[in-house]
């Protein structure tokens, strides 16, 4: 991910974790190893400085290969790009606790487990299994779920071999009744008993040391997780608990992410946000140990894992498995969840993953420039336009107004939807050149707008107040090539256009007003414009949000984002979602495709209470279809515009300042007052 250090004059930062091509849908038995594409990322290695920006610090060999993932920079065949693969096998652990409350119930336990994993040993299953009973009954349980291939584990132990340590089970007398595996740093311990990363670095030495394998868990508590302090805690468990352990030693250890409010509430965190953090715990393996260790280190996620949540959970591909409490002591519950379905019903899954921490209140409007190699988006409340080569690290002009779209335009410019009205820019000279008011006289702004594939640019409005008022009082509207008066095209008004987006032949056009939560196709001709609508997809009632921004692929599927849901999903021509794109936060904005081979699919996203990286930019690579490479708004004539008097520079990523908040990040309604703190309508405090 990108971050900004902290400095007066910034730039964009060397990223601290990017996505990786390798945490795609399935797991699969075999692997391929993608060639990377030298020279692309040298202005990256060794940034320069610019007129405008300080140079970023140059990034060491690990930050590099991480945004190389991210961009995904593989070798293209058959059309698409290589999907990595891993061949890591999952493992199912049931922590009993301090139960069952017999020998007799344990050993009855035991035998069930013992059916539910069947007579033919761990090779029949898809996972391995794990059970951790308490100490008195280790011994007994060993004995019982021999030959079945379920390992046994101890819930603790203490580093000394032996002597006057009253209550405690050396590893040596774990190891001698059966004991394969050892708990290490659950937050049980850790919370009740005092155990500090100290001590769990002490006793993963011995565990290691004893031939056994240190199961070692962490976690935030809800507290840490809402002060978005997740991956500072987690790496600093690791850290401590690791000290000292070599990368040769890590094959003897697993890791179990367990948050700490979800232990035993029933609370479950989504499976995009246990894959986000699991993904920033193997990229700190990563760094910490190298690519061969982080590859193939397991990681167990534990917090009230149910039947009912472990396919799902067991999809995302960083999670390899499930430390289990409470339904592990029922042997139906645990064999359901170490006999998961390895490739559930439904559409097929891809995990996005932060790239750039840019800490938008409003992301909006991504768009890739195939010539010059360029990702804009804009931050719509603070009036910033982002632009990122993706070889040097992203910068940001400010307007001082709101800006709800950008579009590419001739001879490398822009086409801006400011609140002020529609303006030429150019990214070189900084000069703004005003084209057209927009909706003039009423209480809307630009909104969604794309340029459909003969040049002309078409935009939706945003009815500012549409949350309060629920006035369908906006238009769509096309501003022809070469230049014009914008012409409407709709025969009816709205409150919130998105999903504009154009088919590869231009021949259909894609529209939503986001309230009704319905997604239309027309036919479009692109001198008469839009005409036979016709509903595409209309969101289950299941479902949370409303469609937001949208693209089309080469293959004519619609992907949008479903802000409210954490969902970008694909919409096939005959209206199926056949694939879904899970984020860690609720409310994706806008998406598009980009990256050299155009399979990269870039998602923006708006601020949200108790989320550090809502509001940062998004990304996944896409394996079965590319995009389209986007259209330019054509017109030629040069912007002789004065230079614009603009905040030019990257700022600090989080959330911006209260002056430039225009909008209420949680119901949209417009401020009352340049100097209000709290938004009218719903009172959420102005960010």
């Amino acid at each position: 991910r990108l971050e900004v250090p902290d400095s007066s004059t910034t730039m964009f930062a060397s990223p601290t974790r990017a996505f990786a091509p390798a945490r795609c849908a399935r797991r699969c038995a075999s692997s391929q190893t993608p060639r990377i594409r030298a020279g692309l990322l040298d202005a990256f290695r060794s940034p320069k400085a610019s007129k405008h920006v300080a140079p970023a610090a140059a990034a060491d060999a690990t930050t590099v290969a991480r945004l190389e993932r991210a961009i995904a920079l593989t070798d293209v065949r058959d059309g698409g790009a290589v999907k990595p693969t891993t061949t890591r096998r999952a493992i199912m652990a049931g922590n009993w606790k301090m139960n069952p409350k017999t020998a007799s119930e344990a050993a009855t336990l035991a035998a069930l487990v013992g059916a539910a994993a069947g007579m033919d040993g761990e090779s029949a299953r898809a996972c391995e299994v794990l059970v951790c009973p308490p100490a008195p009954f280790i011994a007994d349980v060993a004995r019982i779920l021999e030959g079945t291939g379920v390992a046994i584990g101890a819930q603790n132990i203490y580093h000394e071999a032996s002597g006057a340590f009253t209550g405690e089970m050396s590893a040596e007398m774990a190891k001698s009744v059966g004991c394969t595996h050892v708990l290490v740093g659950h937050s049980e311990r850790r919370t009740l008993f005092g155990e500090t990363d100290e001590v769990c670095n002490v006793k993963t030495r011995k565990i290691i040391d004893m031939g056994m394998t240190a199961v070692l868990c962490i976690g935030e508590t809800k507290e840490e997780y809402e002060a978005g302090q997740v991956k500072k805690i987690c790496a600093r468990q690791l850290a401590g608990a690791l000290a000292g352990i070599e990368a040769t030693e890590m094959n003897k250890v697993i890791i179990a992410y367990e948050p700490v409010w979800a232990i035993g509430t029933g609370l479950t965190a989504t499976p995009a946000i246990a894959q986000s953090v699991h993904a920033g715990i193997r990229d700190w393996v990563r760094e910490n140990y190298g690519n061969a260790v982080a590859n193939k280190i397991q990681i167990q996620y534990g917090g009230s894992v149910k039947p009912e949540s472990v396919d799902e959970l067991m999809q995302a591909p960083d999670i390899d498995g499930c430390l289990v409490g409470g339904a592990s002591l029922n042997a139906d519950q645990f064999g359901r969840i170490f006999n998961y379905d390895v490739a559930p019903e439904g559409p097929t899954r891809l995990w996005a993953e932060e790239v750039v921490a840019c800490g938008n209140q409003l992301g909006e409007s991504p768009v890739w420039s195939v010539e010059r190699q360029m990702l804009y988006w804009v931050d719509a409340p603070s009036g910033s336009l982002y632009s990122w080569d993706l070889k040097s690290a992203p910068t940001k002009v400010n307007f001082g107004e709101t800006l709800g779209c950008v579009a590419l335009r001739s001879n490398n410019t822009l086409l801006l939807g400011l609140e002020s009205g529609l303006h030429a820019y150019d990214p070189t000279t900084k000069a703004l050149t005003f084209v057209s008011e927009f909706e003039a006289g009423l209480n809307t702004r630009p909104n969604d707008g794309r340029t459909d594939r003969e040049g002309n640019f078409v935009i939706g409005s945003y009815n500012n107040a549409h949350r309060v008022d629920a006035q369908p009082i906006g238009g769509l509207w096309r501003l022809p090539a070469n230049g014009g008066a914008l012409e409407e095209m709709l025969d009816y008004k709205f409150r919130c256009s998105n999903c504009i987006c154009f088919t590869k032949d231009g021949g259909t056009m894609f529209f939503c007003d986001t309230p009704t939560r319905r997604i239309y196709q027309f036919d479009y001709n692109p001198r008469t414009g839009p005409s036979n609508r016709r509903l595409l997809y209309e969101l289950p009632s299941s479902m949370n949000g409303g469609p937001d921004g949208a693209q089309c692929d080469a293959n004519g599927n619609v992907w949008a984002a479903i802000s409210g849901a954490g969902q970008v999903i694909r919409i096939t021509p005959r209206g199926e979602v056949d694939l879904t794109v899970e984020l860690p936060v609720k409310q994706p904005t806008s998406v598009t495709f980009g990256g050299p081979g155009l399979n990269t699919l870039f998602i923006t996203t708006r601020a949200e209470n108790g989320r550090i990286d809502a509001g940062s930019l998004f990304a996944c690579q896409v394996f079965d279809v590319a995009g389209v490479p986007e259209a330019e708004y054509v017109d030629r004539s040069p912007v002789k515009g004065d230079a614009v008097s603009a905040n030019i520079g990257p700022v600090r990523p989080g959330r911006p300042g209260a002056a430039s908040a225009k909008f209420c990040t949680q119901c949209g309604v417009a401020f009352d007052k340049p100097t209000a703190r709290f938004c009218a309508q719903c009172g959420t405090a102005r960010r």
